[in-house]
């Protein structure tokens, strides 16, 4: 009796054992693991790991999902990548291109320059003026003059590789970073967005970053409104509005699939979702964007 005994209470310890050894390596296979991860952002980011400066990876949990934050530095960049720990898929991405110390104090000093022989312009003008001098001439070096909006569009499409006829929401306006007087160039290209500064003294751009927003895939059904369409419902209620001035995406909220976007049209903002598949507004707000 004691050895029937003995005999079923081991063959219960393997069941258990065997049972446990089977759930490891399913949940093993839930996550890809750091090196993995790693490895796919570099690899995206087109990074070898000998030119990295520094590197940190770290697991966080976004809009529901086990990710891996990584981010990492090169030289001349900073990355920053949200990876799936599931799956491996890149939810987003963003690349930073920061001016070092010594670059940053010589477009500041530029900007300086520019700013004193602007004032220095200015007076000598008012003693022309005053003096009634026609024959002087006032100061016209190149470190007094500013690249135009315009420009700065051309050096942000350039570097990105884009057309404006492909951008959605471009926008140009004159800011201030850590003392150096730029152009922010902001835009979309698909489910793109870029950011651009760019010095006004001299046209460097200063830092960019280009983020990826999330792509979920869904389930295809006919039973929801086409893109086309949702942007053609929103555009409706902004007259005078065209599709350069809208950006939506289809997204999922509570396992609802919406339309979320933005318009930007004569300095108003306006941000929506749009029930993708009734087509109509779960939200419309507006307010004025003097930037």
């Amino acid at each position: 009796m004691k050895k029937q005994l003995y005999l079923t209470t081991l063959l219960s310890a393997v069941i258990l054992a065997g049972c446990g050894s089977a759930v490891t390596p399913s949940s093993a296979a839930s996550d890809i693991g750091e090196a993995k991860a790693k490895a796919i952002a570099l690899e995206h980011a087109k990074v070898k790991e000998p030119e990295l400066t520094k590197i940190h990876v770290e697991k966080e949990t976004k809009k529901g999902k086990a990710v891996y934050d990584i981010e990492f530095e090169t030289k001349t960049k900073e990355y920053d990548y949200t990876v799936t720990q599931e799956k491996g898929e890149i939810l987003s991405s963003s690349i930073s291109n920061n001016m070092k110390d010594d670059d940053k104090k010589k477009t500041t000093e530029d900007n300086k320059t520019a700013d004193k022989n602007t004032q220095n312009n200015v007076q000598t003008k008012a003693t022309e003026s005053t003096d009634n001098h026609a024959s002087s001439q006032p100061n016209t070096s190149d470190s007094t003059k500013e690249i135009s909006a315009e420009k700065a569009k051309a050096i942000a499409l350039a570097h990105a590789k884009v057309t404006e006829n492909n951008t959605q929401l471009l926008k140009v306006k004159k800011e201030r970073e850590d003392g150096i007087k730029v152009y922010s160039v902001e835009f979309y290209v698909g489910n793109t967005e870029y950011d651009y500064d760019i010095a006004r003294s001299n046209g460097k751009i200063i830092q960019y970053d280009i983020d990826v927003e999330e792509q979920k895939h869904h389930t295809p059904s006919t039973s929801i409104i086409s893109l086309a369409k949702a942007r053609s419902i929103a555009l409706q209620k902004v007259p005078g509005a065209t599709s350069k001035n809208i950006h939506l995406s289809l997204d999922d909220e509570d396992g609802k699939q919406v339309y979320e976007g933005e318009i930007k049209y004569k300095q108003i903002e306006y941000d929506f979702e749009i029930d993708a598949k009734t087509g109509t507004f779960l939200k419309w707000t507006s307010e004025r964007d003097d930037d």
